[in-house]
């Protein structure tokens, strides 16, 4: 900063001084007018305008960090509070945001218009892109409170909905399996050496309605057959590596929960006990660390490599659907909601707190239901 000194047509004198505008990073001025220009008012000229300088930048002392280190340092902290398995979706969100936000970005200089136009270039569903807003908004809401910056642009970004297609439009029929689809699936996974585990274990979800995760944590100790209980009490975490699974915490509280087995489930967990115990005093590299639902060496199945099973066997059956473990979970809310069971008693079941997918399947179940009996008494001249 370099002050001088300007005559004013009244004989005073006005004494100048730039600065950068922290707002703007514009060079702006302040000044002041004395009645000299001597030594001393030279000095008191300084002092005032360095002191009214000063007030200005004071205004906004935001230092100049780059958004990813933010958003590091902001993840860090945030993730103590995430089970293991949650992290991957974080990670994943981090990877697009980085991605499109160049390392050398400031976020004191990030604006609602950089980051409308990083929404717009995406090409992922309306939930997806919302999510992403939504971890934005936690970074800036950290930056903010640290003093890394002084504004959250991501509060007036509009995410604009996309015109959907007939593709696009999945019908809630498509969210589950029809019982002949079940049967035609497991037929097809129970002919093979190599996939009748897999059977195992779909056989299992559809009739529990478990999540595929808690479904692999589940150790014999977990069952109590003779009161026909399973306890869910865990899910797998491979958020370390395979071979460095773990039992982590279920996905909510809600899913900490005992599930009532049916006959045909208690058969069914009875024949796999007795299976991989035949398989531990013939196959000599068979792992024996207690899990259930396993691969031929004993250890807890992926879900990738079921996904790519139960796909293959559902493609060999002619089922047009997209088949992955979850769609068993959502099949089990069908069989129940066929039983007329009451929301609430299959939410409990579950162990879902609140689920959309759930709620449409229900809705569309007993919906479909009614239609079924009015058809019914018209058919018999009701």
């Amino acid at each position: 900063m370099t002050m001088w000194v300007e005559p004013l047509k009244d004989g005073r004198f006005k004494f100048i001084e730039r600065y950068k505008d922290p707002y703007t990073e514009k060079t702006r001025k302040k000044s002041v007018v004395l009645n000299s220009q001597s030594k001393q008012a030279w000095n008191k000229a300084l002092s005032i305008l360095n002191d009214k300088i000063e007030n200005e930048l004071a205004k906004k002392k935001i230092e100049k960090v780059a958004f990813q280190q933010v958003y590091t340092e902001w993840e860090n902290n945030y993730f103590k509070s995430l089970r293991p398995n949650s992290k991957n979706t974080y990670v994943a969100i981090r990877k697009i945001i980085f991605k499109n936000i160049n390392e050398d970005i400031l976020i004191s200089n990030i604006d609602t218009r950089l980051l409308q136009n990083f929404f717009a270039s995406l090409d992922y569903s309306q939930t997806y892109i919302a999510h992403i807003k939504s971890n934005l908004n936690l970074v800036f809401k950290y930056a903010i409170k640290l003093g890394y910056t002084d504004k959250n642009p991501v509060e007036n970004v509009e995410i604009i909905p996309k015109a959907k297609t007939l593709e696009d439009i999945e019908r809630i029929e498509d969210k589950y399996l029809e019982k002949n689809e079940v049967k035609l699936i497991l037929d097809q996974l129970y002919k093979s050496r190599s996939t009748f585990r897999v059977g195992r274990l779909a056989e299992f979800m559809y009739l529990t309605g478990v999540r595929f995760g808690e479904a692999v944590a589940l150790r014999e100790g977990n069952f109590d057959l003779d009161n026909n209980i399973v306890h869910i009490r865990g899910t797998i975490d491979y958020s370390k590596g395979y071979k460095q699974k773990a039992i982590g915490p279920t996905k909510t509280q809600k899913s900490n929960r005992d599930v009532q087995l049916t006959q045909r489930t208690v058969e069914l967990v009875k024949r796999t006990f007795e299976e991989n115990k035949l398989d531990l005093l013939s196959e000599s590299d068979f792992n024996n660390d207690g899990f259930v639902f396993v691969t031929r060496t004993g250890t807890p199945m992926q879900n990738s490599s079921f996904n790519r099973s139960f796909a293959a066997a559902g493609k060999k059956s002619g089922i047009n659907k997209r088949l992955t473990s979850h769609i068993l979970r959502h099949t089990h809310v069908s069989l129940l909601a066929e039983q007329n069971t009451p929301l609430k008693a299959i939410m409990d079941r579950v162990g879902h707190e609140d689920a959309d997918v759930t709620n449409k399947i229900y809705t569309h179940i007993t919906d479909k239901m009614k239609t079924d009996l009015i058809s019914q008494l018209e058919e018999n001249g009701l």
